[in-house]
């Protein structure tokens, strides 16, 4: 029983210091294009909205330049 219970005790320890560490950041590497009309597909300058492929954030076509120039930035670091 005292290994059993020692093994628990690790466990559920672990799980909710997992919990208390803060979250990573999204990098926003990744920016899907929405179009509100389907004419308007393929013309990023005509894009409604962009949509981050990991973390599922939505931008502005404004906000998208931004954060693009920010991915570039840690790339060229």
């Amino acid at each position: 029983m005292g290994l059993l219970s020692n093994v628990r005790q690790r466990l559920f320890r672990s799980s909710s210091d997992d919990a208390q560490m803060p979250a990573h950041e999204c990098l926003h590497g990744t920016l899907i294009a929405q179009w509100n009309a389907a004419g308007d597909m393929g013309d990023e300058s005509k894009a409604s909205a962009f949509v981050c492929s990991s973390c599922g954030e939505r931008f502005t076509p404004d906000e998208a330049v931004e954060v693009r120039q920010r991915a570039i930035e840690r790339l060229r670091r």
